[in-house]
């Protein structure tokens, strides 16, 4: 004689259920490797590797448990209340780290920037250091790592100077008065051209190519020039030191010239 619960029915039911159980081994180990090939194609972080793993381990296995529960008539409804609560606690005691948290997925996984690239975020300027989970770690040009929460990021304007492979492609504007005895074209052919030249010839060896110039505003109040430079991504100590350096030579040479025009 069977025990009285050993059914035709309930074998069958047991059957089905080690199949769901099987399927969702089966099902979150696909995955997984989906996972892994995705972020090496991608070259994510592995850590991010590893939290989208459990991520989705925990949501098939979560899928599989209410599969096997309702498989057996068994209300799901203490379960699902269960994770809708855990989750509204988790939520509302760490709002602020769970945004960071998955504003640091969706940055890894959308790649607005990489690591070395040259970046505005907001009101900061620099080389990304470090993406993690929580902060995005910025290497600023006064030579000190500023960590910007990822939810922050997320909300600010993002201007990379990094498009184009291993060069940072940085322009910056230099403003001058209108002044009656120089012309636009006198101050860009007898100071802000000669003096590029010359910066070009000192550190040729350290910049990817020539500066570059043009006139990029005019207005009542004065008139600016655009001053594009381009540096080897890695070599940003050496762009902090000679963006000034330049900056420094062309008012050096807008001095001069107005002295010799006064004369």
């Amino acid at each position: 004689m069977f025990p009285a619960f050993l059914t035709t029915d309930n074998l069958v039911l047991a059957g089905i259920a080690l199949v769901i159980v099987a399927v969702t081994f089966v099902l979150d180990k696909l995955i997984r490797r989906a996972i892994s090939r995705y972020g090496k194609r991608i070259d994510l972080e592995p850590h991010a590797v590893n939290i989208l793993k459990l991520i989705a381990r925990i949501i098939v296995f979560a899928a599989g448990l209410v599969a096997i529960l309702g498989l057996f008539g068994a209300s799901t409804d203490w379960f699902l209340g269960i994770s809708a609560l855990t989750g509204a606690a988790i939520g509302f005691a760490s709002t602020q780290t769970v945004g960071n948290f998955l504003a640091g997925l969706y940055l890894m996984v959308s790649r607005p920037f990489m690591v070395r690239d040259y970046v505005k975020i907001g009101d900061v300027e620099g080389e990304v250091r470090e993406i993690t989970i929580n902060y995005t770690k910025i290497y600023t040009p006064t030579y000190n790592i500023t960590e910007i929460p990822n939810r922050k990021v997320l909300d600010s304007i993002i201007l990379n100077y990094s498009g184009k492979k291993d060069i940072i492609d940085y322009s910056f504007q230099m403003g001058f008065p209108h002044l009656e005895n120089i012309t636009n074209e006198e101050l860009m052919e007898e100071c802000i051209k000669p003096t590029i030249e010359k910066f070009y010839k000192k550190h040729k060896d350290m910049l990817s190519r020539k500066p570059e110039a043009s006139m990029s505003k005019m207005d009542r109040l004065g008139r600016a020039f655009m001053i594009r430079m381009f540096f080897p991504e890695g070599k940003v100590n050496k762009f902090y030191d000679l963006q000034p350096e330049l900056m420094q030579d062309i008012v050096n040479c807008w001095d001069a010239l107005k002295t010799k025009k006064a004369r």
